[in-house]
């Protein structure tokens, strides 16, 4: 099982102490937390994108670059790429560049998002996203793996005999993954051949367990080889044994979920009713992961058994966290957790 490394940039206080950094200081945290990716072992590294909120990556290849001068070995994605809000020429045109300057490293992870009003401020049709992501991800392939282009299609221009440059050096392309959110989309993932990464945060374990088996049937059944690649993805923190790691965790973790929660539903973080799931630290179907380093292995370890992933997605920086404690998290999960994890 391979272990990726996941920041999303939220920007928001620290609900104990009510501080909230600059967003210069974030920027540098952020560049400190992805540069120790490869050094503490990391398979991947994997950002995210949104736009006009406070999680404030809003372009990941910019980061995804100046990660791929400093290494050799770390895959380089994101997770996800807005891809229905841009030009898909465009993208396969930087992931190609990335995929060259990083010497075959580069990957992409392509989703709607979770703030439905981005479309409106991008002047799209919301109701239209699922058909414009899936053209654009029809089209990257196309461009990344015929010499020459003939396409049309109903949200862009039509491409009469171009060829993208540079080309990519990923045999046939760059990786391309999905973040499903329904099991419909799982179904679609498998059928399509692309990889998978899920957010139990969002749907919970019995719901990632079906659309995993349901990706797998799919994958099977339209002649693929093999079945698949799945990743899932965790909030993480490993405790240093000087503290109820648990009890600390929930007092951020909570906070932060009620925020996530009302900009996808547009109500408000402080009277906003979570989801069971997000809830649930401690029992079978938990998702976040918080306590001491024995601890996180055996919950990453029963992931990897129950779900059969190929890579676990794991983050640490958010929830307006003290960067100490963030650093300390992710140091301790590189020194005692990960190795045992492959």
């Amino acid at each position: 099982m391979e272990i990726g490394l996941l920041t999303l940039g939220d920007h928001v206080p620290d609900p104990l102490s009510g501080r909230r950094t600059s967003q210069a200081e974030r920027h540098q945290n952020i560049l400190e937390y992805i540069h120790a990716a490869e050094p503490l072992g990391f398979d991947a590294l994997l950002l995210g994108e949104h736009h006009f909120s406070d999680f404030i990556i809003a372009s990941p290849q910019v980061f995804l670059a100046e990660v791929a001068a400093r290494t050799e070995n770390l895959r380089l994605g994101t997770a996800v790429t807005l891809l229905a809000h841009h030009d898909a020429v465009k993208i396969a045109e930087d992931f190609a560049t990335l995929d060259v300057l990083s010497h075959g490293r580069a990957e992409i992870m392509a989703g709607r998002g979770v703030e439905p009003e981005t479309y409106a401020h991008y002047g799209q049709d919301a109701s239209k996203s699922q058909d414009m992501l899936q053209e654009a991800i029809g089209l990257l392939r196309t461009l990344w793996t015929e010499d020459v282009v003939h396409w049309t299609g109903a949200f862009r221009p039509p491409l009469e005999g171009v060829t993208l440059q540079p080309r990519p050096i990923q045999d046939p392309h760059p990786p391309i993954w999905v973040a499903p959110g329904s099991l419909e989309s799982a179904l679609r993932a498998g059928e399509q051949g692309l990889c998978i990464a899920i957010t139990p945060a969002a749907c919970g374990l019995p719901a990632m367990e079906k659309m995993i088996s349901a990706y797998r049937e799919a994958w099977v059944s339209a002649g693929h080889p093999g079945q698949g690649r799945v990743a899932a993805s965790a909030h993480v923190y490993v405790g240093d044994g000087k503290e109820d790691a648990l009890e600390y965790f929930k007092a951020y973790h909570v906070p932060f979920q009620k925020w996530v929660f009302s900009l996808r539903t547009g109500g408000d973080p402080a009277t906003l009713e979570l989801p069971p799931h997000t809830q649930d630290f401690t029992g079978p179907d938990a998702v976040p992961m918080a306590g001491e380093p024995a601890y996180i292995k055996e919950r990453c370890l029963a992931w990897k058994e129950r779900f059969g992933l190929d890579r676990l997605i794991v983050q640490f920086d958010h929830a307006g966290q003290p960067w100490n404690k963030v650093m300390g998290s992710l140091r301790r999960f590189s020194e005692h957790v990960l190795e045992d994890l492959r």
